[in-house]
């Protein structure tokens, strides 16, 4: 399920970021496979009861690390106010494929990408797919019932997203983010209206 950005504790911000920060540097040392909870614990520099705290597993952790990144990420492009318009849209497209081009296998060992993969497609597409829900959801229908189902319509979306840019960004990148999002707006904006029945402002 996507998570939200909550305010915490200091305290506990500062523990998770110190979990955070040993665990990306572990999976870049040893691999995702090779750490342990106790390695993790350790170079954070906290026992095993206060990493439980925080998270059920190294699993959780990734889990949580991808997520909070993304959310960041969004959260630095886009105001928390923002609907969905062309200019918005574009720019969370843009927004997917930066994330990917930074963290997406950065570091990562070539016999951890079976297990990392799916935890991290997951997650991205799961934080995508509650954004463009909230956008679309505020959008008054321009008459007529959806011809399918907003659910239906924000899966595909978050996938044509998603999937376009993990594609980019395993390639050779000849072609820059930004004409890669025009691309992808083209075939989003293309369905998008008469699928969803709703007008949407540049």
């Amino acid at each position: 399920m996507a998570t939200e950005v909550k305010h915490v504790d200091p305290r506990v911000k500062r523990t998770r970021q110190l979990l955070f920060q040993a665990f990306f540097e572990l999976v870049k040392e040893k691999g995702f496979r090779a750490i342990s909870v106790q390695d993790i614990a350790e170079r954070a520099t906290v026992n095993r009861a206060t990493f439980y705290a925080h998270f059920e597993d190294k699993y959780a952790l990734l889990d949580s690390f991808i997520r909070e990144n993304f959310q960041q990420l969004v959260a630095s492009k886009l105001p928390d106010s923002s609907s969905l318009t062309t200019s918005n849209l574009e720019l969370l497209v843009v927004t997917v494929f930066d994330f990917l081009s930074q963290i997406h296998h950065e570091g990562c060992k070539p016999n951890d990408k079976q297990q990392i993969d799916p935890l991290f497609e997951e997650a991205v597409q799961q934080e995508l797919y509650s954004v463009l829900f909230n956008w679309l959801k505020r959008v008054p229908t321009t008459g007529g019932p959806r011809r399918v189902p907003l659910e239906t319509t924000v899966t595909a979306m978050s996938w044509a997203i998603f999937g376009s840019a993990v594609r980019w960004s395993q390639g050779t990148r000849a072609v820059s983010k930004e004409e890669m999002a025009k691309q992808v707006m083209t075939v989003v904006m293309n369905g998008l209206p008469r699928t969803a029945q709703v007008q949407i402002s540049e």
